[in-house]
């Protein structure tokens, strides 16, 4: 018997056993097949032919409950073919029909799915606020905004037994996804684009979603999803002055010589890669001298790198909220009738495209909380207590660019602070182009 459970004859999805029955009567293994009726075999008229060449070939029999298709009749194949077109009429009007309900339910701000973390079912199906699981997404929310690693968050999240809405342990795909879904402020999405309000109270508001989205989806940012924390300053930002590649930072290791002796080679930074392996550097001496840099930057000018334009985000804010009251208005004016719907689409092709460059100019111009207290007369003290990840991301956020240089043979053991070259990627910091 050759059976494919809960896989459907119409879909694309692969079912194995059906696979496996046709290979065999290929070999000539088997010469009938009996099924509940024809459209239990293939929905898919191509895979009907493919039955019926079979039939040709290999005088395949076909067998159903209600009674025998002859697949060597012209009759017999007719039958075959008209049922086959049947049932597939069938699937393509149910897959319309379904089409036709996801986009009522969107249009209508109803949440559709399993129950999502963070809310929970009413009678009705509705949503409900979930307070101990709101507060969770608002803590990471706040953590990520932060510059904390989603894995990081995962196994904080795990260790203190709170689990998914499914009931399993975070993982950073689903804490991500989590965070990024456009539910979480308010807005029904609808194959990924937003459909409108949601008929659910929001958890955080949309700026600082926004925020979030931009944040995580930024493409020149780096993500670490392997649970472990990032131990290295300058491992992947850091550039090998002779092949360009990044440096990466090695441990602490102690050989033993043939003497007997030993000798300790402390943490450096080092080119991995094969047709070069040409810069080593001490370490604690680089990220001592790339921190007093970033230090000094930021004490110096620290607020205007770091702490976003407050009168370039007003002004956004004004733009974005007169755009959408014009959009509500339009709305209204259709729901009573006073504009036509062609009207109304005219309205909504020509707004929104100014409504959304008019967010993004507010995200870009919105200061970063999470770094103030790097912007101040205590940003020493910040960069000490600052875990090495908050570090990559001021590093980054900065735009500075870190070269480490080849020395000559016998001066490695003296580190000479030029060799170590820094740089701006947008000079923002046009005076400092290399280390002092």
């Amino acid at each position: 018997m050759f059976e494919d459970n809960d896989v459907s004859a119409s879909k694309s999805k692969p079912r194995p056993a059906y696979v496996r029955m046709m290979e065999a009567v290929q070999r000539g293994a088997v010469t009938g097949v009996v099924v509940w009726d024809v459209d239990r075999l293939t929905r898919t008229p191509r895979e009907l032919e493919d039955v019926i060449d079979f039939a040709d070939r290999v005088g395949l029999r076909l067998a159903s409950v209600g009674g025998d298709i002859d697949l060597g009749t012209e009759q017999g194949r007719m039958m075959a073919r008209m049922k086959g077109t049947v049932a597939r009429y069938e699937i393509e009007q149910s897959r319309r029909r379904l089409r036709a309900k996801h986009v009522e339910l969107a249009a209508s701000g109803r949440h559709n799915g399993p129950r999502p973390f963070g809310w929970d079912f009413r009678e009705d199906r509705s949503l409900a606020i979930n307070p101990a699981e709101a507060a969770v997404i608002r803590e990471c929310v706040d953590r990520v905004l932060a510059g904390e690693g989603i894995w990081k968050i995962c196994r904080d999240l795990n260790d203190r037994g709170i689990l998914t809405s499914t009931g399993r342990p975070w993982v950073p795909q689903v804490l991500r996804r989590m965070v990024l879904r456009w539910r979480n402020c308010g807005v029904r999405t609808h194959n990924g684009k937003e459909a409108g309000e949601g008929q659910w109270e929001a958890v955080v508001d949309r700026e600082t979603h926004e925020r979030v989205v931009a944040l995580l989806t930024d493409p020149a940012r780096r993500s670490n999803n392997r649970g472990t924390a990032p131990k290295y300053l300058l491992t992947s930002v850091a550039r090998c002055g002779e092949c360009g590649k990044y440096v990466v930072g090695t441990n602490e290791h102690t050989y033993k010589l043939k003497s007997g002796r030993t000798r300790t080679f402390l943490h450096a930074y080092k080119c991995p890669h094969a047709g070069c392996m040409k810069v080593q550097r001490n370490m604690a001496e680089v990220d001592e001298l790339v921190s007093g840099v970033v230090v000094g930057v930021l004490e110096r000018n620290g607020v205007r790198l770091l702490g976003g334009d407050p009168v370039a985000a007003a002004q956004a804010r004004d733009r974005v909220n007169a755009l959408e009251a014009k959009l509500a208005l339009a709305a209204d004016q259709y729901a009573e009738d006073v504009i036509t719907g062609d009207q109304m689409k005219r309205i909504s092709e020509r707004l929104r495209p100014q409504l959304e460059a008019e967010r993004g100019r507010l995200m870009q111009s919105q200061p970063d909380p999470a770094l103030a207290s790097f912007t101040g007369a205590d940003v020493a003290e910040a960069w000490e207590r600052a875990d090495v990840e908050v570090r990559k991301r001021i590093i980054r956020t900065l735009g500075m660019e870190v070269s480490i240089e080849r020395v000559g043979s016998g001066n490695g053991r003296t580190f000479d602070p030029e060799s170590v070259c820094i740089s701006w990627a947008d000079t923002r910091e046009p005076d400092t182009q290399r280390s002092q």
